[in-house]
């Protein structure tokens, strides 16, 4: 298994019925590894043979909008297309270092997002602070001295720094 910024890639010895991608239309399911298979069924742990190929096109689209990858040969390949904020969600190396941690750190990070682009989204400023658009929304009330002029894609963000 490899994971990357952009997809899951999972790599499997097969006894190959046909060489290429799979489609979930028209493919007729088997034991990819049938001595694996054989004690997965005997314990009864194995779900209905081809549910694992459905499941998957299922929650990868509910989760990153896409569609996975089957390809078939000597060896199965499996590639599941991930989201960017997906992978910087897990483990410590990669989460990006300013992501806020609280809800000053919070503020103090759309202030700067807004700087960088006066017309960011809501949407963006929570993928980028790992967020719901829900906490950015209750983080921004707390901004006295930022506001958005205009409405909608026409609009923008003003940020009041007196000094």
């Amino acid at each position: 298994m490899i994971i990357d910024d952009e997809k899951i890639t999972i790599e499997n010895s097969n006894l190959a019925h046909g060489m290429g991608a799979l489609d979930l239309q028209k493919f007729e399911p088997f034991p990819k590894n049938p001595a694996i298979s054989k004690v997965f069924r005997e314990i009864g742990l194995s779900d209905e043979l081809g549910s694992g190929m459905r499941n998957t096109y299922k929650y990868t689209q509910l989760y990153s909008g896409q569609n996975p990858v089957f390809e078939e040969g000597d060896v199965f390949r499996t590639i599941i297309p991930l989201k960017k904020i997906a992978t910087q969600k897990v483990g410590s190396e990669n989460v990006p270092h300013d992501v806020p941690h609280d809800r000053n750190e919070l503020m103090e990070y759309i202030k700067a997002q807004v700087r960088l682009n006066n017309k960011i989204t809501r949407q963006d400023m929570a993928e980028g602070a790992g967020v719901s658009v829900k906490t950015i929304q209750r983080a921004l009330k707390e901004i006295d001295n930022l506001n958005y002029v205009g409405s909608g894609n026409n609009g923008h963000w003003e940020l009041n720094e007196k000094k």
